[in-house]
């Protein structure tokens, strides 16, 4: 990872990089009637997307896009995702602030995860408290197993860094899979 400017990524997240996001999410929630890309504030709250079901039931998305070229940091060669252990990295004895992937106040319901063309096609469209609840379970080993990534971000300038853990999708997936599974 690297340095950011905050504004540049927004930016960033709302270009389509040749794919519509509407129509992914259309094509892959059963009922979807339509979807609209949300106004600045609602994205800085983690929803990205509104997709409003045949029933008006409202589903919240929040977009996950990742930069062309970062396979080539794929560890084994299947697409990563970034996983934010840090959305403010505490640092000089100032308080830190959780990532989203431990944010139990986040309103989202999915995080849509998509790459470059030139790295995969692939798109995973994942139920976000499943994602927190394996997040929560494994981050300890991820953290240690997998590459963490720094990056630093300025905003009016102001500075701050955050970190993600690089897991490799398959191991997302089957994470989420197990958290899914209910005791009776």
């Amino acid at each position: 990872m690297g340095d950011y400017n905050f504004e540049e990524r927004l930016s960033f997240s709302i270009e389509s990089n040749g794919r519509t996001f509407e129509e992914v999410i259309l094509q892959t929630l059963p009922g979807s009637v339509s979807v609209i890309k949300t106004d600045v504030e609602t994205d800085k709250t983690g929803i990205d997307y509104i997709d409003t079901l045949v029933g008006g039931a409202k589903v919240y998305i929040d977009l996950k896009l990742r930069e062309q070229g970062c396979s080539k940091y794929w560890q084994n060669g299947e697409p990563e995702l970034a996983l934010e252990t840090w959305s403010v990295t505490p640092e000089n004895g100032m308080n830190g602030k959780a990532g989203w992937t431990w944010d139990t106040s986040k309103r989202t319901h999915y995080t849509l995860h998509v790459f470059d063309k030139s790295d995969t096609n692939k798109m995973y469209l994942l139920p976000f408290q499943l994602l927190r609840k394996a997040f929560r379970t494994n981050a300890k080993n991820w953290i240690k197993r997998y590459k963490i990534g720094n990056q630093t971000s300025t905003k009016r300038n102001q500075a701050w860094k955050s970190q993600c853990v690089f897991v490799p999708v398959t191991v997302v997936l089957e994470s989420i899979k197990i958290a899914s599974q209910c005791s009776a």
